[in-house]
């Protein structure tokens, strides 16, 4: 019974730790616009206008507030920004 526990215990606590360490990236958003993000399997994320934050690695969908969006991907570890030209939204490295 003991083992059990202790096995239990030990899967529980790798479930864990492995989703604390899910692949992340930086992003700087160079725009006056703030972004609603989606990146990885995590929606709702923000990037406030001239902030930088770090969001989950994968696939990027951004909305800006008041419209245009951005897309991209990312993986672990990326530094990127959202930049403006002429009016279109991009994502670039760092």
């Amino acid at each position: 019974m003991k083992t059990a526990m202790l096995l239990s215990l030990v899967v529980v606590s790798s479930l864990l730790s492995a989703s604390a360490f899910a692949g992340r990236c930086d992003i700087k958003n160079t725009t006056s616009k703030s972004f609603t993000i989606e990146s990885g399997n995590t929606s709702n994320q923000r990037v406030g206008g001239n902030t930088s934050t770090s969001i989950n690695a994968g696939k990027i969908v951004g909305k800006a507030d008041g419209g245009g969006g951005v897309g991209g991907f990312c993986k672990d570890g990326d530094k990127i920004k959202i930049v403006e030209d002429k009016g279109v939204y991009m994502i670039m490295p760092q």
